[in-house]
């Protein structure tokens, strides 16, 4: 067993997709394996947005009304994350751990998560959704330097 405890931060970008197609490499090679999918969700921006789409504020809401629109916008995330990586997990016999954290800081909370976890890699894509094209993002670039353990940045497959 080279790895026993594999975290795989997922934003739902092909970057993200194209680092778990790569961490599912190991998970096949070892079923005893464990593999943590995290989802970091910056829930209140979410909220935020929905409100301004709306045309509405937080002091034009109820509380019951703020409560029911980060429930809301917790399921949808979880439904998204579930439809994008469901049929890749298919089959797999490993311990797999799926969690979707509400955060605001990723980077961090990615270093943290497997601090926590003792997670002994992180495999992550070399550029996130909010990341320039081509370039390594900040998110994976702020883990790569900070991490304990190793790092195994995942780079998407050119369409060319």
């Amino acid at each position: 067993m080279l790895y026993d405890n594999i975290l795989v931060p997922y934003d739902g970008s092909e970057s993200a997709r194209a680092a778990l197609a790569e961490a599912l490499k190991f998970v096949r090679d070892d079923p005893t394996l464990t593999l943590r999918i995290v989802q970091i969700v910056d829930t209140e921006q979410l909220v935020i947005n929905r409100l301004e789409a709306q045309g509405r504020t937080r002091e034009t809401i109820s509380s019951e009304e703020v409560h029911a629109l980060f429930d809301s916008v917790v399921e949808e995330a979880n439904k998204k994350l579930h439809e994008h990586i469901d049929s890749m997990l298919k089959g797999l016999m490993s311990r797999i751990i799926i969690e979707m954290l509400e955060e605001t800081i990723p980077s961090e909370q990615i270093v943290a998560y497997a601090d926590d976890h003792n997670c002994d890699l992180v495999v992550m894509g070399s550029r996130g959704l909010g990341a320039l094209r081509g370039m390594l993002g900040s998110v994976s670039s702020y883990v790569l330097r900070h991490a304990e353990m190793p790092v195994l940045i995942v780079k998407q497959p050119s369409e060319d």
